[in-house]
């Protein structure tokens, strides 16, 4: 050990320090191991290795990752140049907690890792000069602040010298060197948010959008961005739904103190990310007693219903959240708590259908009633009681209760002058209701023939005649709650060393991701009653009557993930230099369950069929049956596909205050991801088939295959410059390479799909297999499925939809660039000018595995051929043609993210904040990533197909983005205020494809062979659409005219479409909050009561037809088939939505 640490540092002790030979360490970045032979030894090699770096690393008193804290720094300097050895002291004056540093030959002293936020007051004391004192200074999170402090000598004593900081709204004091957004405790106040979702918030960063599936900032996905709180990963980690856990809101807004939004931090304590670093803190209590009481109400009434001229149908609900906060000292200046805990009452609307009071009453339509009966459904109710005491819930006339909560306590402890330490303990859930899957999967596909008892043949149809139509009635039971439940641990110890010139800070997190569903009732297989009925022919057809049991879909179905962060960190000053360097290990176990018809899934051909087969009636029997197990000695255990991604970092960096006008930061990070699958996940049957057919896409694969070790090198440099010396005009930049992530909900398909850990027995007209009889135990059904022979576990056929992940597999990485300059200009104005550049390296794709290319499809009109292809026909042994997904990284294709800015801001000192961005920007990528599993690759458009994957624009990018917030108090004498907050966003916006988007794409329907997603379409010149066949000259006139009034295709003719070309229509929105605050005092105490409300889209409460959204109802603007084309021309019409409409949050909080 000692001779390994010799090999990589040595001790200068000269100077105290401990040296790293970076030479040596750098040479893991050479890692490299290709021949199978060697492979597991070179992962040995490759792990020894990063280990001895990181052993170093952490010897060398190193550590880090996101941040929680901030950092204050300056100069001291009289008319001869700099003080040394001046002692600097800075007071949290809301804890009174207390950090000390002295001055050295440069004037230079610093804070590291203080307590984000303020206000501070800094005191700078020598002998022989007049004492200063900075106060209302202002440390925003993950920032360092500048507090230069002139002083002049004296003779005699003189009172101090008070200077004022310019609080937290200062944007010229901040030495910050990339491109970033700060969110103080006073904009999360007055930032108007009806639903109180933390994406509100972070809508003031100008180069974002909420699009896609959620928060998109800095050039990444709604998934591209790391999102922290207190130093706890926040983020959805399992990929599934928005960018964050819990449906979105984690955590209250009333717990958070401060957000820090870096889209190029270029210090080196943040990845993880490719979009940008958000970094939050929670609230913590103070020496002074403060809470507040409040609630917040909304519902239906509350809300548009009418959309430019039409009227919406809308539904009961209502949704009051009441909550509290509490903060003060257990012991003064020692020890402090915070509490804060919500409750939501949340009622939706369950079925609207009534179940009919007879048999002669008419129903679909718009009658309001379906086929079932009153008297027929009451019988089935009683009889499930009676027969098995289960009770299968209701089935008309019925809101549901779905309520959420939230609770948070955080202590902070002063344990002494050098030690402070906090713990924070948070837990949220929440829930939605859904209603029953559309899935017959036990009869077979979308349309499926089946056979009564009585030998009678019916063909039905999952959707016409299903749980979903006019002739079915569920029971509740079969709805589902998607459960979102988050629970997040964050500790953190800090410790100054050294007389000051270091700090150490220690840190462990975990968060757990846990998103189950459940249902009404007790457990109970699913069972879906049919009935005969006569259509309007007099031809006798068999439809869904009931189902009772929870959806097919919710037993066993699981999405969960354990993060465990642990970190170190260690800053050491001298002279010019600020050294950090850290270690970090995070651990990630991801858990997907899934297990179709797990509960037993029974179909009956009637009430009366169930009914006998229940009561033990020779003859009678299910028609169809499934159940799916575990492939397990014990099949009644639950296996659930399991994956580990863990990841080891090292890190180190030098900041360099050449003086006080310019500040150089230099660092370097290196990451090496470790992915394992806890389970066997080897299925032999592909290796078998794989094996036999090495011409075919499947050759070399395994289910088995996992990424080696490889280690990502990250290099940064960024600087601030204050070029007038006055903090008037300051230019920053820099450039450096982030390691991202991959939704987990990918990689964990591999061990999903790869058909090692459950089995499914199905018995169809198809299969030949036996039904059972009905058993309401799931070990009792699956015991006679097996007729008493005990199941063993089997090598199952080769999956017919299988994730490979490539042995060659890298994170994502972006090199980002930036550049701005922040200018004072007169009249105080703040005025930043910024522009971002990004170039991606390692894109990660997945191609579709079980198809070949056999030739070209030439269209007319059109240049070049397409690539055709066609299926591999490779079969499984149970004659299952296979097919799947390749997950790698695509060679030679880089996307890019440029983004321009400007932004304008000013403070007055009577209560006024005014803030103005534009941002301009252009994105390509090889794809959106947007969807939840890997197969929305293969929905990806390209010119040719799936497995030919070309850049395009992004669709959550928008080109162009306004955005403008008023912050207005308005004091009324000493008793009462008013609070005004006014957000606008203007961009491109619309529904697209069913999301919300901010390009849309110019399409031809797919003539690949591959699959059916749509491909980019050509644009031809007018010679060439003349030569083109079209269903009529009228089709080709109006696709002519088409191409000549679009701003894109008439620029691009003669060439094929790029992906997502086309911008969306411009949408403006307005938020609105206002509030009345009463203030009184009680013991000498300030108490307001505050009275106000939310408005979200202001401008639609006045006219209908204002802040629409608007919907593409097509993107397939030509179809080609049989030699001929058809053009359907694309409309932009209104979202006839309810989130196109206003909708008003009304809110009363007591505090003190």
């Amino acid at each position: 050990m000692i001779e390994l640490f010799s090999y990589f540092c040595h001790v200068d002790s000269v100077n105290d320090k401990i040296i790293i030979n970076l030479n040596k360490c750098l040479m893991v970045n050479a890692l490299h191991f290709s021949s199978p032979n060697s492979w597991m030894q070179g992962r040995r090699n490759a792990l020894s290795l990063f280990l001895s770096v990181v052993l170093c690393m952490v010897l060398a008193l190193t550590a880090n990752a996101q941040t929680t804290t901030s950092s204050i720094s300056g100069f001291v300097n009289d008319d001869g140049g700099p003080v040394v050895d001046a002692v600097v002291t800075a007071v949290h004056i809301p804890t009174n907690t207390a950090y000390y540093s002295v001055t050295n030959k440069k004037g230079y002293y610093v804070f590291n890792n203080v307590i984000a936020g303020g206000p501070y007051t800094i005191k700078v004391d020598k002998m022989g000069y007049q004492t200063v004192m900075i106060k209302n200074v202002y440390a925003p999170l993950s920032e360092s602040a500048v507090a230069n402090a002139p002083i002049n000598k004296a003779a005699v004593d003189l009172p101090e010298v008070a200077i004022y900081g310019d609080g937290d709204v200062s944007t010229m004091n901040i030495q910050r060197s990339g491109v970033g957004t700060h969110i103080s405790t006073r904009a999360l106040e007055t930032m108007p948010s009806v639903s109180r979702n933390l994406n509100d918030m972070l809508k003031l960063t100008p180069e974002a959008a909420v699009a896609g599936g959620g928060f998109s900032v800095g050039g990444g996905n709604y998934r591209g961005s790391y999102v922290s709180v207190d130093g706890a990963t926040f983020n959805n980690m399992f990929g599934i739904g928005t960018n964050l856990p819990a449906g979105g809101a984690p955590i209250s807004l009333d717990a958070i103190d401060q957000i820090g939004i870096n889209l190029t931090p270029f210090n080196v304590r943040q990845s993880g990310f490719q979009g940008g670093s958000i970094n939050m803190v929670t609230k913590r209590g103070t020496n002074t007693w403060h809470g507040a009481v409040y609630d917040y109400f909304t519902c239906n009434k509350m809300q548009g219903q009418k959309v430019d001229t039409n009227l919406l149908t809308t539904s009961s609900t209502l949704n009051n959240l009441a909550g509290f906060t509490l903060g003060g000292p257990i012991v003064k200046d020692k020890l402090f708590f915070f509490l804060n805990g919500e409750y939501i009452v949340d009622n939706e609307a369950g079925s609207s259908i009534q179940a009919r009071s007879d048999a002669s009453q008419e129903y679909g339509g718009s009658t309001g009633y379906n086929r079932p009966t009153v008297a027929q459904m009451d019988n089935m109710l009683a009889f499930l009681n009676d027969k098995f005491g289960y009770n299968p819930g209701r089935y008309q006339n019925y809101s549901l209760s779905t309520p959420d909560y939230k609770v948070l306590a955080r202590i902070d402890w002063n344990i002494n002058k050098d030690n402070v330490f906090y713990v924070r303990f948070s837990h949220t859930h929440t829930s939605n209701s859904n209603s029953a899957s559309s899935s017959m999967s036990p009869l077979g596909g979308t349309n499926t023939t089946i056979t009564d008892l009585f030998g009678v043949n019916y063909t039905i149809n999952r959707y016409s005649a299903g749980r979903q139509s006019n002739y079915a009635m569920p029971f509740e039971s079969a709805r589902y709650f998607q459960e979102m439940n988050f629970t997040s641990i964050a500790s953190e110890l800090n410790s100054r060393v050294l007389d000051g010139r270091g700090n150490n800070m220690a840190r462990l997190t975990w968060s757990l991701q846990n998103e189950p569903r459940s249902f009404v009732g007790d457990l109970f297989p699913t069972v879906d009653i049919l009935e005969p009925y006569i259509d309007a022919e007099g031809n006798q057809q068999m439809a869904m009557y009931t189902t009772f049991g929870p959806d097919p879909f919710t037993y066993a179905n699981l999405r969960k993930v354990n993060t465990l962060n642990a970190t170190d960190e260690f800053t050491y000053t001298k002279g010019i230099h600020s050294i950090l360097a850290g270690a970090q290990f995070e651990w990630n176990r991801i858990v997907n369950g899934f297990m179709q018809g797990g509960a037993g899934w029974y179909i009956y051909d009637s009430w009366q069929s169930f009914v006998n087969d229940a009561n033990g009636v020779a003859g009678y029997h299910p028609v169809a049956f499934m159940i799916t197990h575990a492939n397990s000695d014990d099949p009644t255990e639950t296996l659930y596909p399991t994956f580990d991604y863990s990841q080891a970092s090292v890190y180190a960096q030098d900041e360099m205050e050449f003086s006080k006008f310019f500040k150089l930061t230099f660092g370097l990070r290196l990451e090496m991801p470790i992915i394992r699958f806890p389970n066997d996940n080897r299925n032999l049957d592909f290796d078998a088939v794989a094996a036999a057919h090495p011409e075919s896409s499947f050759a070399g694969l395994s289910t088995a295959d996992i990424p080696k070790l490889t280690v990502n090198v990250s290099p940064r440099i960024g600087f601030n410059w204050d070029i007038t010396k006055d903090r008037k005009v300051i230019m920053r930049g820099g450039t450096g390479l982030f390691t991202g992530r991959i939704p987990n909900v990918w990689l964990v398909s591999a061990a999903g799909n790869s058909n090692c850990l459950q089995y499914q027995y199905i018995a169809n007209n198809n299969t030949g297999n036996p039904v059972v009889n009905f058993s309401s135990d799931r070990a009792d059904i699956i015991n006679s499925v097996y007729a008493g022979n005990a199941f063993q576990r089997q090598n199952l056929p080769a999956p017919t939809s299988a994730t490979i992940i490539a042995k060659d597999l890298k994170m994502p990485t972006s090199w980002k660039s930036s550049l701005a300059f922040d200018f004072t200009i007169p009249g105080d104005v703040k005025l930043t000018v910024e522009g971002i550049y990004s170039y991606n390296i390692n894109e990660v794709y997945a191609s579709v595995l079980g198809y070949k290319e056999d030739g070209t499809v030439q269209l007319p009109g059109e240049p070049e051929a397409r690539t055709h292809y066609s299926s591999e026909n490779i079969m499984n042994r149970n004659n299952g043609k296979m097919n799947g997904y390749y997950l790698h990284n695509e060679k030679g294709i880089h996307g890019q993210y440029l983004a321009l800015s400007a932004k304008l801001s000013k403070s007055f000192n009577f209560g006024l904040h005014l803030m103005a961005a534009y941002t301009f920007s252009h994105s390509y990528t090889i794809s959106d990533g947007a969807g939840d599993q890997v197969s929305s690759f293969a929905n990806t458009a390209n010119r040719n197909d799936g497995n030919a994957p070309e850049l395009g624009y992004a669709g959550f990018v928008p080109p162009h983005r306004v955005i403008g917030a008023i912050g207005y108090t308005i004091k009324e004498g000493k008793h009462t205020a008013t609070r005004l907050g006014l957000f606008y966003e203007g961009y491109n916006m619309g529904v697209y494809s069913g999301l919300y988007q901010t390009r849309h794409s110019y399409l031809i329907n797919n003539v690949s062979g591959m699959g059916s997603t749509p491909q980019l379409m050509y644009i031809p010149t007018v010679d060439e659409l003349a030569a083109m066949p079209f269903i009529s000259d009228e089709n080709k006139a109006a696709f002519e005219e088409y191409i000549a009034s679009d701003s894109y295709l008439s620029k691009h003719r003669g060439e094929y479409s790029k992906r997502n070309a086309g911008k969306v229509p411009w949408l403006n929105r307005i938020n609105f909050k206002f509030s009345q605050e009463f203030y009184f005092n009680v013991s000498g105490h300030k108490h307001t009561l505050d009275v106000g409300l939310d408005i979200n889209n202001l401008a639609n409460l006045f006219y209908s037809k204002w802040g629409v959204c608007k919907v593409l109802d097509n993107d397939v603007v030509l179809n080609y088939k049989d030699g001929t084309y058809t053009f359907s021309q694309p409309t932009w019409s209104v979202y006839n939505n309810l989130s196109s409409t206003w909708q008003i949050l009304v809110h009363l909080r007591y505090a003190f």
